[in-house]
């Protein structure tokens, strides 16, 4: 799973990044503009709670390879796009992969992660999808900037093949949803999981976290090319900082969120993170929005384990694959938001408003997670529920 994980993110890295110019220079403004990166959201976001139920019980195996098939028909699909309308249909179809691979990835490293070890687990396997994403946007700059875009797509073809030739054949065959039989949930109704405090407080939080994503990296692009004259080497110079360093600080980030308070470790790490998507239009040059993105990184990475060891806790209790569909959907409706709600800004204020609106979510979804995780302790306090005794906060 990690190994095709790198993989798939290095192929999607190397083309989520230039989606947004691509089709700018296909006549793309506004709201298609910001669909051109996320599209995938439209399809990905309802499918995403389901594909992982579907796989607490019949498997996580088929659900991850199929997802990398459609991922590889969704690249060969943008080199035959001769307008920006066919591309955001297979950016779209790109989501129904992302929704049958990353939920059912994340439930099935979830069942692997001992008690006491959620933040390590997740900060490893979240490792493995940013070195690909992070080395993506490098590559796929340099190969644009030499080869041309369809050269970058084929790319992006070829790695999803690769990363469903190495899961088909390293992964073995399991029984059942539960990889190493780990779920102790039922996954019958959906009825306890949006009852869960806990685990809306998590979802809360990825949401945030997609909105900042998808208003940043949809029109980050076009502040960089229009504002700074940047190449596509350099806006993916400055991305892929942003998460490999957010990457390499994923595990010792998730050693410390099995240590320390974990809703103190998310709050901090939205906080400055905010605040680092504020100061973007500030940006005059290059190197400037390079150093302001690494110091970014280094509180986003503090947040984003603990968050997920937080679901990873509730999904033992109540499905893990269902658990984890509903956190990456609230990630998916995050991007989709936060992407079309920023071209409604840019169109209206202009791109430096974009990142101003996208910081000022963010504060308000983080006060949201806070008082949601509060009120969660309070009522633990009050009722002793069972699948608690470990308590976050």
């Amino acid at each position: 799973v990690w190994l095709s994980t790198v993989i798939r993110g290095l192929g999607i890295g190397m083309v989520s990044p230039l989606l947004p110019v691509f089709s700018q220079e296909m006549g793309a403004t506004g709201v298609w503009l910001a669909l051109a990166f996320s599209g995938f959201a439209i399809t990905e976001t309802p499918l995403m709670p389901f594909m992982g139920r579907l796989s607490d019980r019949y498997g996580r195996r088929i659900f991850m390879a199929l997802g990398l098939l459609t991922y590889a028909l969704a690249a060969l699909g943008y080199v035959f796009s001769s307008t920006y309308h066919l591309l955001v249909v297979f950016r779209m179809l790109s989501g129904i992969g992302a929704a049958m691979f990353f939920p059912v990835a994340f439930a099935y490293v979830g069942d692997l992660s001992p008690r006491g070890k959620e933040g390590r687990y997740m900060g490893l396997f979240n490792l493995a999808f940013l070195i690909g994403w992070g080395a993506g946007p490098i590559i796929g700059g340099s190969v644009k900037d030499s080869l041309g875009t369809d050269a970058t797509f084929l790319s992006m073809m070829i790695m999803s093949a690769l990363a469903f030739v190495l899961l088909m054949t390293l992964l073995p065959r399991e029984r059942g949803g539960a990889a190493v039989g780990r779920v102790e949930g039922d996954g019958g109704s959906w009825l306890p999981l949006m009852r869960d405090t806990r685990l809306m407080a998590g979802c809360t939080f990825e949401m945030i976290l997609g909105l900042s994503f998808g208003a940043v990296l949809t029109f980050l692009p076009v502040f960089m090319t229009t504002n700074l004259g940047a190449s596509a080497t350099a806006v993916g110079i400055v991305i892929s900082c942003r998460a490999l360093l957010n990457g390499v600080l994923q595990y010792p980030y998730g050693w410390l969120a099995d240590r320390m308070n974990r809703v103190f470790l998310v709050v901090l790490g939205a906080t400055i993170t905010a605040a680092g998507t504020f100061a973007i239009p500030w940006m005059s040059s290059f190197i400037p929005l390079l150093l302001l993105f690494s110091f970014t990184a280094l509180f986003e990475s503090i947040a984003v384990p603990a968050a997920t060891a937080i679901v990873v806790d509730r999904g033992r209790l109540l499905g893990m694959g269902a658990a984890m569909g509903l956190f990456n959907m609230a990630m998916a409706i995050g991007v989709l938001v936060g992407s079309l709600a920023g071209g409604v800004v840019q169109s209206a204020l202009g791109v430096d408003s974009v990142f101003r609106y996208a910081a000022g979510i963010a504060v308000v979804g983080t006060i949201v997670f806070y008082i949601l995780m509060r009120r969660a302790q309070r009522t633990e306090k009050a009722v002793s529920a069972p699948g608690t005794e470990r308590v976050d906060a």
